[in-house]
């Protein structure tokens, strides 16, 4: 009586084996798992809540699947391939609609667990993916990759997957070493309020370059602050918690380059945010990051956090000579789908 529900376990096993499509029922738990044990080490805050928003609703697998079902809901955000083998999820590929027009897609979490490595499964998924998105009649596969990452970039670069744009994560230790320097005299330099957040959003839609701005554009929500925001900012100031320093050079009635520091008082990082405008480069750079580590003299020598666009040279450069390092670096990726 035993033989005959082992020998149909097998089978179905066996009948598993290779790609099929990501069931949001079963697969979200092993997804989230293989997603952390294949990148082990490389995942940031954002990538890490990702995970444990995915394993909590692993626990209504059922109910988001006839959800999915009847709805869509989930169709463009928790779509894609598993590879299946030896009866577990060892692969897997998520595959978005990226643009309401349904002309890009996204893929993302392109991940093979350790032991499965080199078989050529990464490859085959990604022709899934490719064929999946030709056969929605979607014009272009977009993708990021850490630029450390020479395996991952090697498939891509075959797959004719051309560089797009990148954003490097730079980190100081601490703010203690501008202890030997002055504060930078910097002409028509100063401070400028939370309302006016459209010259800044003004800004940084300036900076960013027109292949970044292709693929996801600056959003005004990233720069308008709210009362509550404001409200949040001004209570965190006066129990001594951080402070908000925002800083411009400006000639005219749009801001030439910016600073937002946010400096820590009790513990956590540092965190600096800079903006040049591309027909000033080189010109500002030095001085604002100088200008941030001086300042940064009167807080807790806790390490700064700093992300640049990696075309931003200028301000690369400046940043390493100050002390930061590149903690990593992420690229975006782009491949046009030709139509049959």
């Amino acid at each position: 009586m035993t033989a005959i529900p082992a020998a149909d376990e097998r089978a179905a096993k066996q009948t598993e084996e290779g790609v099929r499509p990501f069931d949001i029922r079963r697969d979200l738990r092993p997804v989230a798992d293989l997603i952390a044990e294949a990148f082990a080490g490389e995942l940031d805050e954002r990538g890490a809540a990702a995970l444990r928003e995915m394993r909590a609703m692993s626990h209504f697998g059922g109910i988001l699947s006839l959800v999915n079902r009847t709805t869509g809901d989930f169709k463009d955000v928790l779509s894609g391939f598993v590879w299946v083998e030896d009866g577990r999820v060892v692969g897997n590929i998520t595959v978005q609609r990226a643009s309401q027009r349904g002309d890009r897609w996204q893929i993302a979490n392109v991940a093979v667990a350790p032991a499965y490595r080199r078989r050529g499964i990464a490859n085959r998924l990604m022709g899934v993916a490719l064929e999946h998105i030709q056969n929605s009649g979607g014009r272009w596969a977009v993708l990021q990759v850490y630029a450390r990452n020479d395996g991952a970039r090697r498939i891509y670069e075959k797959l004719d997957f051309e560089y797009l744009s990148g954003m490097a994560d730079l980190e100081a230790p601490t703010a203690t070493g501008a202890g030997l320097m002055q504060p930078p005299h910097i002409p028509n330099f100063h401070p400028f309020s939370a309302g006016q957040w459209p010259e800044l959003y003004d800004l940084a839609s300036r900076q960013l370059n027109e292949n970044a701005q292709w693929w996801r554009s600056v959003r005004r929500s990233e720069f308008q602050i709210t009362i509550e925001q404001q409200i949040g900012e001004w209570f965190s100031r006066v129990i001594g918690r951080r402070k908000v320093y925002r800083r411009c050079i400006q000639t005219t009635p749009r801001f030439d380059a910016a600073v937002v520091l946010t400096a820590q008082r009790w513990d956590g990082k540092h965190k600096l945010q800079l903006w040049v405008h591309p027909n000033q480069y080189g010109q500002h750079e030095d001085a604002l990051i100088r200008w941030a580590l001086t300042t940064l003299q009167e807080h807790p020598a806790l390490p700064v956090e700093l992300t640049l666009s990696t075309d931003h040279e200028a301000a690369m450069d400046a940043a390493k000579r100050h002390g930061f390092q590149v903690k990593r670096t992420l690229l975006t990726m782009r491949r046009e789908i030709l139509t049959r």
